[in-house]
């Protein structure tokens, strides 16, 4: 009779699987995005990524080319972050075509959006889009992504003699969404970062004549 299996004790520690190198990069560009949101564009280093990721320098130049490389990965991971957001807002099913761009605006600036550390990376990304053609690439597809959910869900919205107008009605809502971002960063007022949404969607209704 072949003896019984012993039991292994759930509190016995497991061996730990390799981290493969996609794992590496992908730990790296976190805590690269940790340390934007907590000392800025200005003040990281690639020592204090390696000391956020538990790294040596050793594995970040192993890894990656150089802290440009890093920067673009860590804003990469951000920018599909927010984009998480507006996708799990559109796949929300019921309300009408207004409401559903009500509800998709809104999720860009929910509460974990809206924190001093994503503000400060918000507006990072932005400044270092303007001096690095990587990270231009990002903030681009990033706006592109969002106008194109945007542009869909005023199509849905404008009634047939209006379709015409939706582009323009998009330009007005993104410099809007814009504006609220910089103007929440300034003063902090919730009440007017709602009113300004508000506006967006009572605009898109009344300029597109639907519903």
């Amino acid at each position: 009779m072949m003896p019984e299996p012993v039991p292994v004790s759930p509190n016995l520690p497991r061996p730990q699987q390799r981290m493969t190198t996609d794992d590496r990069r992908k730990q790296i560009a976190e805590a690269a995005l940790r340390s934007l949101q907590s000392v800025g564009h200005s003040g990281l280093t690639a020592r204090k990524v390696a000391a956020e990721a538990g790294m040596s320098l050793g594995h970040l130049t192993y890894h990656y080319k150089d802290m440009a490389e890093i920067l673009a990965a860590a804003f990469r991971i951000a920018a599909e972050q927010v984009q998480a957001a507006g996708r799990l807002a559109l796949i929300q099913p019921g309300g009408t075509p207004s409401e559903r761009l009500d509800r998709f605006l809104r999720a860009g600036f929910t509460a974990d959006l809206m924190t001093p550390a994503h503000l400060r990376m918000k507006v990072d990304l932005w400044s270092a889009a303007l001096t690095r053609p990587e990270i231009a690439s990002i903030e681009r597809d990033l706006y592109t992504s969002h106008r194109e959910a945007v542009e869909r869900l005023l199509d849905r919205i404008a009634a047939g003699y209006a379709y015409d107008r939706v582009p323009a009605v998009a330009d007005l809502i993104m410099a809007t969404l814009d504006g609220l971002w910089l103007d929440w960063l300034r003063r902090g007022d919730l009440q007017a970062v709602k009113n300004g949404l508000d506006g967006c969607v009572l605009f898109a209704r009344l300029r597109l004549g639907g519903s």
